[in-house]
């Protein structure tokens, strides 16, 4: 990747704000409304605490029937900003792009434009653009984030009340239980609405929020320091920290956290957004220092001393998610053997398909990787000096260490007996409201981030969890909208997910769920050069449905597929599925 020498040219701005490309109208698509498993009154009653008062935004509400799948809301901003991009950070995902094409441009070379100054009608768009950037290389400063909240006016701000004080009368406490990412932007956006109240955020980690997907490439490979991995465009947030903090229980009644230590947390409002712990095996010996995850900090430098202090030289890896094929990566660039064993075929498959998932499958073969398809670990051996691993087909592998990259659990079990619907991560209302065991909405909680598993209405009714960086800013930021509006008020959460990656040097990007597709057309490039735009597809009663994109070294070009995600195309006579090979791809007219 290239950028322009010296000063980076600024994008020229037109006297008015370039758009987004036209949003076309969704054809009718089956909205139907959220039904719980156990149809109950929607409406959570309990008695509320006396400490308890009504939570509502500064801002104007958004009524519920005028949904139109937008893209997540920002705060207006009314002072210019300016920005700077590293460029040995910066790996050309184009996410920026996406945010704020009023600042941020991918020439067909390949190279980053931008502008350093910004407008104040810009400036909302262009830190929102730092929030999601994959690598934070993006540093904005200047402007002052919900100067310009609707309905805020005039009104001089009170300084927030910290918590620990002796008396809370009349004041309002929210508490969120997660300092990830997701609680992060949940608690900015609490601010930039105007709540003026307490604001609390627990977390288990000692350290504030940092930036997770590095962690298997760039923290591993040296190439970025904890310090380099904390966010920059939140770093003022008026809050108090409780850090290092175990959430033992949730009391719904009372309205209270319950800590480690028998501490109980009282609060007003609350956001869940404990995130996921990395899923490990219950047979792999449970004590042995071989045998690492990957999920925090503490988890990745483990493994980063693994790597160089212990001078490993063999690492099986288990997983062929997008954990286990970064960790492939990193191992190899560091000149280590390494084996990935995965216990279905292909590489990505649950993720990208089978087709698509062929193709990482060959480049990580191409890097000298080792992959042993279809198979499993059938038993453990911890020799002290190295681990035995036998396969399912008797293969026996010695190596230096472990690293297990099995995919996530949610972390829930604090809320086990709270009432909450836990079976896979808080079940949520498509506005984001928390929902009990009996299908009621619970309008004092909500949940944000990887934890929370809701019905996307841009493509069904279907509650699902969400795990990216760029899902977990945009949900905390429509938790936060939600929780201060309450349920009847609240708009539907209808984000397009979006996630990255990089294989040995190829970067793939995708917008939507791959996974829900059926159909996969190569409207772009070819499988064979390995540099392509899929699009997936289902059958659905109004027509084909398109469900995401994805794009192998092509983020200008997957640019031009993101609003198509939700929404049905029209019907080909004489078609079939669509072309996934090389010869038969498709290209685009333009």
């Amino acid at each position: 990747m290239t950028y322009p020498p010296g000063n980076v040219p600024a994008v020229a701005y037109p006297e008015q704000a370039v758009a987004h490309p036209q949003q076309r109208p969704y054809p009718p698509l089956p909205q139907q409304p959220y039904v719980p498993a156990h149809p109950q009154p929607q409406v959570y009653a309990h008695p509320q605490p006396p400490h308890t008062v009504e939570l509502q935004s500064t801002a104007p509400a958004i009524p519920a029937d005028s949904f139109d799948l937008p893209r997540p809301a920002l705060v207006p901003e009314d002072e210019p900003v300016r920005i700077s991009v590293d460029n040995n950070r910066c790996h050309i995902y184009g996410i920026c792009q996406q945010e704020a094409p009023e600042v941020f441009r991918i020439s067909e070379g390949g190279s980053l434009h931008y502008t350093r100054a910004v407008p104040a009608e810009f400036a909302a768009k262009a830190r929102q653009a730092v929030r999601c950037c994959p690598m934070q290389a993006v540093t904005i400063r200047g402007g002052a984030p919900g100067a310009a909240a609707p309905g805020a006016g005039d009104r001089q701000p009170v300084r927030p009340l910290r918590s620990g004080t002796a008396t809370r009368a009349g004041r309002r406490r929210i508490v969120v239980a997660g300092a990830g990412l997701a609680g992060l932007s949940a608690a900015t956006r609490l601010r930039e609405r105007g709540f003026d109240g307490e604001l609390v955020l627990v977390g288990e980690e000692p350290q504030r929020p940092y930036s997770r997907p590095p962690l298997s490439k760039q923290y591993l490979s040296g190439a970025l320091g904890e310090e380099q991995l904390a966010f920059r465009a939140d770093e003022a947030l008026d809050a108090h920290w409780l850090l290092d903090t175990r959430i033992t229980g949730l009391d719904v009644h009372g309205s209270s956290l319950e800590l480690r230590g028998g501490e109980r947390l009282p609060f007003d409002g609350l956001v869940v957004a404990t995130g996921v712990d990395a899923r490990r095996l219950p047979e792999a010996p449970l004590f042995s220092d071989r045998i690492r995850t990957v999920r925090t900090l503490r988890d990745a430098a483990a493994v980063q001393r693994a790597m160089h202090a212990a001078k490993a030289h063999h690492v099986v890896i288990l997983g062929g998610g997008f954990i286990g094929c970064e960790l492939a990566c990193t191992a190899r660039e560091h000149g280590m053997d390494v084996t990935l064993v995965v216990h279905s075929a292909p590489l990505l498959r649950r993720v990208l398909g089978e087709k698509v998932g062929s193709v990482v499958g060959g480049i990580q073969r191409r890097a000298g990787v080792d992959v042993r398809l279809g198979t499993q670990i059938s038993d453990w051996q911890d020799h002290g000096d190295l681990l035995r691993l036998r396969l399912a087909d008797g293969t026996l592998l010695d190596c230096d260490f472990v690293v297990l990259g099995l995919g996530s659990e949610p972390r829930t079990e604090w809320l086990r007996g709270s009432g909450l619907d836990v079976s896979d991560g808080v079940l949520c209302a498509p506005t984001c409201h928390a929902v009990d065991e009996w299908g009621r909405t619970v309008p004092h909680i909500v949940a944000a981030g990887d934890v929370a598993r809701w019905p996307n209405p841009r493509f069904d009714a279907q509650p699902r969890r969400v795990e990216h960086l760029i899902h977990a800013v945009e949900m905390g930021q429509h938790a936060a909208d939600a929780l201060l509006r309450g349920p009847a008020r609240a708009t539907r959460f209808a984000p397009v997910p979006r996630f990255w990656s990089e294989q040995h040097g190829t970067r793939i990007q995708a917008a939507g769920i791959p996974a829900l597709g059926t159909e996969v057309e190569v409207v772009e490039g070819s499988l064979r050069s390995e540099r392509f735009v899929a699009r997936y597809s289902r059958q659905t009663p109004y027509g084909p449905q398109i469900v995401a994109a994805v794009a192998f070294d092509m983020p200008l070009e997957l640019l031009d597929y993101r609003d198509q995600i939700g929404r049905s195309r029209p019907r080909t006579r004489g078609t079939g599925s669509g072309g996934t090979g090389g010869s038969g791809s498709k290209r685009r007219r333009r």
